[in-house]
């Protein structure tokens, strides 16, 4: 058994039996379970397949061996993770793009316009499986939802870079060298982003607050004591820092 806390803010108990795993099933489990099994048909193996829900209506899903680390120690922080990682989101994003959400899938996220893939919503090395030094698979879709390539992206470059400031636990390396490791990033996914990603990153983490601060006044506990914990504090001296650094961080997509 490992418990693992997931992007709702809360503490997930996931159990594993043999190839698979129970965990708490999300609304939009059934929604999600749909778009896992569309990335499988569409030769896309890096997620987890859906088995359905057992009798306590947990949802059930085959079990991906690896390690997955909750940040990026020394010896994942290497060009070789930040390529597999890249080219593993955008094997996700392009067999995705054919799939067709339901107006009433219930997502955690709302969908952003232009709805070009189903974004993953929370990709980051504590849901990276890593083998060998490798990515091979990502897991936990609790956040998925459809988007841009670019929003995702954003996210995912932010957490395995890092753009972080130098008060985040996180964080590691200069401006200089978190800005080749962004690009290093962008060019392993492909063509299709480049530096404008550090203007999207600031507002990736923005929403990202605004969801927090939205399901705490709700009532929701989990959020409510993440705010309390300065997570929302944490973001916020993020994206003045990479604002604050746009240039440098820029300047090393012109650099081969």
């Amino acid at each position: 058994m490992s418990i693992r806390q997931d992007f709702r803010g809360g503490v997930n108990v996931v159990r594993r039996r043999g190839d698979v795993v129970h965990r708490p099933a999300s609304p939009a489990a059934p929604a999600i379970h749909r778009l896992l099994r569309h990335l499988r048909d569409h030769g896309f193996h890096g997620a987890p397949e859906p088995r359905g829900f057992d009798s306590d209506n947990n949802e059930v899903l085959t079990f991906i061996d690896g390690e997955v680390p909750e940040t990026l120690p020394p010896h994942l922080r290497t060009r070789t993770l930040l390529s597999t990682a890249a080219e593993l989101l955008r094997g996700l994003h392009d067999a995705s793009a054919s799939f067709r959400p339901r107006p009433d899938d219930p997502w955690l996220l709302p969908a952003r316009q232009p709805a070009e893939v189903m974004c993953h919503g929370d990709a980051a090395p504590y849901n990276c499986v890593v083998r060998d030094g490798a990515a091979v698979g990502f897991i936990d879709f609790d956040a998925a939802h459809p988007g841009p390539r670019i929003w995702d992206i954003a996210y995912a470059a932010y957490r395995f870079a890092p753009l972080q400031a130098p008060s985040n636990p996180e964080s590691f390396g200069n401006p200089t060298e978190q800005g080749r490791r962004i690009a290093a990033f962008c060019r392993a996914y492909g063509p299709q982003v480049g530096a404008e990603i550090i203007d999207v990153v600031p507002d990736r983490l923005q929403a990202l607050i605004d969801v927090m601060r939205e399901q705490a006044s709700r009532g929701h506990e989990a959020f409510q004591q993440h705010i309390a914990d300065g997570h929302t504090d944490l973001y916020a001296a993020d994206i003045s820092y990479v604002r604050a650094h746009r240039d440098t961080l820029r300047a090393a997509f012109d650099v081969d």
